[in-house]
């Protein structure tokens, strides 16, 4: 049983049928900040949102929401970055300025990742524990390193699901076709659960709390997100229908900070950021 809540509150900036307001944004934003999106104050940090998807033809969409409440001198710093060797790109990935790992990937005809917070990134002490006398790394670095090293889905999937991470969390990966969609719930030393599509499941949702355990009342994202994707139905899935479900109240919320959807069959990779001006 998980015992902690990312809870998050509620906008005036929210339409009635539960969309975003979208000439509100800069005005939501400001809210926000007068609520307290500031790192360390206001409700915990770390919602995030991840969804993979396969549309009719059998291809794989990935859209995700990253909610960690950064200030906007920060996001002004959020970059995509091109991985190159060799003259070619072999990924791509968003980060920031100065940070080593990145939050979210793709690569080419292979797969994409992101990161949702599981356990609230653990306890700082047994973060330092884990990389000091275990090798632990950051799940961020962890992800770069299956970009760098993988080029397919099912190698992607078995590189994420081991290795030493300083904390838990999970990752979502995307892959070209068919079945090729998981979400793997890690521990520090390896997978817990691996939760992929099926034949008959053409999608996956994923936020902070481990889908076989009921989320908390107060932060009941995945329930609005499962509703919008029956809603729109396989037939809507693409580009459009994934951010039309991920800028959704409540899946875009007063912690959002950056939306992307990623397609590694025909490489495309959308890349947003959210600041307040």
């Amino acid at each position: 049983k998980q015992e902690y809540c990312y809870c998050h509150m509620h906008s005036k900036h929210i339409r009635e049928d539960g969309w975003l307001k979208l000439g509100d944004i800069p005005a939501f934003k400001d809210a926000q900040a007068r609520a307290g999106r500031v790192v360390g104050q206001g409700p915990n940090p770390g919602l995030c949102s991840s969804i993979v998807a396969r549309d009719e033809d059998g291809h794989i969409y990935h859209g995700r929401n990253l909610d960690w409440n950064l200030p906007d001198s920060v996001l002004k710093m959020a970059i995509n970055v091109n991985f190159t060797k060799g003259g070619k790109t072999v990924f791509r990935a968003s980060t920031l300025v100065g940070f080593v790992g990145v939050m979210n990937g793709m690569r080419p005809s292979g797969f994409s990742v992101s990161i949702d917070a599981r356990g609230k990134g653990g306890k700082v002490i047994g973060n330092i524990k884990e990389a000091l006398f275990h090798h632990g790394i950051t799940p961020s670095q962890h992800l770069r390193r299956s970009l760098e090293t993988q080029s397919s889905f099912q190698d992607g999937v078995e590189f994420l699901s081991s290795g030493p991470l300083i904390d838990e969390a999970y990752y979502i990966v995307a892959g070209v076709s068919g079945n090729e969609g998981a979400v793997i719930s890690r521990n520090r030393t390896g997978a817990i659960d691996v939760w992929a599509l099926n034949d008959t499941t053409w999608y996956r949702v994923q936020t902070n709390y481990d889908h076989w355990n009921p989320v908390p009342k107060a932060d009941d994202r995945r329930t609005p997100e499962i509703q919008s994707m029956e809603m729109m139905g396989q037939s809507g899935v693409g580009i459009p229908g994934m951010l039309s479900v991920i800028t959704k109240w409540p899946a875009y919320n007063h912690h959002t900070d950056y939306t992307g959807v990623f397609v590694p069959w025909n490489d495309t990779y959308v890349s947003s950021v959210w600041l307040t001006v």
